[in-house]
């Protein structure tokens, strides 16, 4: 065992020289300054991306800056920790009373951060933001067609209808937050205003969000007087942060660092497992990414297993279907893709591959260790014949370009998405479910739609089953992806933070905690 464990090592270090030397590289990073430490009853913490909007609801967020803007604005219902039990956030109860309606009873007393108070008509106005057409909002993907209109049943009621018998519409909530109708969108995305545990305070592209304690938060005041989000996309910048006392916590450290801080006496890691899938997206709209022959050729070309027992040992699992474990219909037994170049090779000679180059990009920062496993990916496709511009660049610019979505240069890209709402079919969507899916791969398969619609509208959970089932077959066996891994998602933060929680959706917040 140990001799094949080295000669896999062996191969791997060879993977990543043949890669720095063969794989031309556009580099568009830059270096980030850190400042600021934990002091007053301040918190400060690094993340290692940036956030595009204010507005939680406009597209083109991550995790991080989703979770960051949490600590401002809150949605009505949300999932737990381990991502199993709906919890009353804004509302404390709620029922289906017909088939295509749904009531919520609201927390009273609430108050948005302006003074406004929290209501129904704050529900009508938020929900009526989120269904209209004019307003772009990055999860119409998982609720159009589903989320309807909200009406006001007294002050602290409302019913939300849905256009058709929607099971899970709570479950899709958890995504709509809460914004007052006396704020205009423009102000939302300048000066958001929320009913969370802090209020805004202030912000600077690409260096930090502070926000500050609103003392007559309806949980109680918090024990931090603000926190600061430092913009750190390095990563060996923000473990250096922590580790020197600068924060009290980042996020997407790498498997290097997982040792450095467990071994600090000051800092700890924490993780969890996750409902996501990180894989490389292809543009089904391109040639010759658009030929399934070409697809299957590369998932036949990545040692998926070399990868994650190397470079990423011990923070993730490879892929053997397209839906994590614990998700609603994973199945995770699906094949059929080994490691196997001769046969990539094979098929790309079938499909008349003419050395049509490929642009493959990476925003470093993301994931951990998200720059090597790029570089390997495309080392292993080269190999085996591919002609592939490998562009390394800092995540915020890979964002900026791949939200240009049809015009975007990049050909394939590393992404990932968490299965918000709790649900297998808005994974599945947000990487497969056409022109729309926030996800720009562009791929459409009639067979596909017509399952996630019956997933979306099943009147029982085996049927439900059953559709999100035929959903991961049909884009398993056509390759609609290069399919990577399932991540381990590590946080380090001071060993003296009580109340931190590493969740499954990738989320994570810093209220409810105090340093001791």
């Amino acid at each position: 065992m140990r001799s094949i464990l080295s000669r896999r090592n062996v191969a791997l270090a060879l993977v990543l020289t043949s890669a720095l030397s063969t794989v031309r590289t556009t580099s568009a990073s830059g270096e980030t300054i850190q400042s600021g430490g934990a002091s007053g009853g301040e918190l400060v913490v690094a993340i290692g991306q940036d956030i595009p909007n204010l507005d939680i609801r406009l597209p083109g967020g991550s995790a991080a800056s989703h979770s960051a803007l949490r600590h401002i604005t809150e949605p009505l219902v949300f999932f737990d920790a381990a991502g199993q039990e709906l919890q009353g956030i804004l509302s404390e109860s709620w029922e289906q009373v017909e088939p295509t309606r749904w009531r919520f009873h609201l927390r009273e007393g609430v108050t948005f951060h302006n003074g406004d108070p929290f209501n129904a008509d704050a529900v009508v106005h938020s929900i009526a933001m989120a269904i209209d057409p004019e307003f772009d909002v990055w999860f119409r993907y998982g609720t159009g067609g589903v989320l309807g209109p909200a009406e006001a049943v007294d002050e602290y009621t409302v019913d939300i209808t849905t256009e058709v018998e929607a099971p899970l519409l709570p479950n899709l909530l958890t995504v709509v937050d809460m914004v007052s109708p006396n704020v205009s969108d423009s102000d939302q995305n300048t000066s958001p205003v929320g009913t969370g545990p802090y209020e805004f305070g202030s912000y600077q592209l690409n260096d930090r969000l502070v926000v500050e304690r609103y003392d007559d938060y309806w949980g109680g005041p918090e024990s931090y007087s603000g926190i600061t989000f430092r913009i750190i996309p390095e990563t060996s910048t923000r473990v250096q942060a922590l580790l020197a006392g600068e924060v009290s916590g980042i996020n997407g450290i790498g498997v290097e660092d997982i040792e450095r801080i467990d071994a600090d006496e000051a800092t700890q890691v924490v993780g969890a497992p996750q409902v996501q899938h990180v894989l490389v997206s292809l543009r089904g709209d391109r040639p010759p990414l658009d030929n399934p022959l070409i697809r299957e050729a590369m998932n036949y070309a990545i040692d998926k297993e070399l990868i994650t027992s190397t470079i990423l040992n011990g923070i993730a699992l490879p892929a053997d279907g397209m839906l994590p474990p614990g998700l609603p219909g994973a199945q995770n037994d699906l094949g059929p893709w080994p490691y196997d170049p001769e046969r990539a090779q094979a098929l790309m000679e079938e499909a008349g591959y003419d050395g049509e180059e490929i642009t493959f990009a990476v925003g470093e920062g993301r994931y951990p260790s998200d720059g090597e496993v790029g570089l390997a990916v495309a080392a292993m496709l080269q190999d085996v014949g591919f002609n592939i511009n490998y562009v390394a660049t800092d995540y915020a610019s890979y964002t900026v370009e791949t939200e240009l979505r049809e015009g975007s240069s990049y050909d394939m890209f590393l992404s990932s998405w968490i299965a918000d709402f709790g649900d297998s079919t808005s994974l599945l969507d947000a990487f497969f479910g056409g022109a729309e899916s926030p996800i720009p791969a562009f791929y459409e398969n009639e067979a596909y739609q017509a399952a996630s619609n019956e997933a979306r509208t099943a009147g029982t959970l085996e049927d439900r089953i059953a559709a999100i089932q035929e959903m991961e077959t049909i884009v398993w066996e056509d390759a609609a992806a290069l399919f990577l891994y399932f991540p381990i998602e590590n946080y380090g933060v001071a060993a003296g933070m009580q109340g931190f929680e590493a969740r499954v959706d990738g989320f994570f917040y810093f209220y409810g905690t105090e340093l001791g």
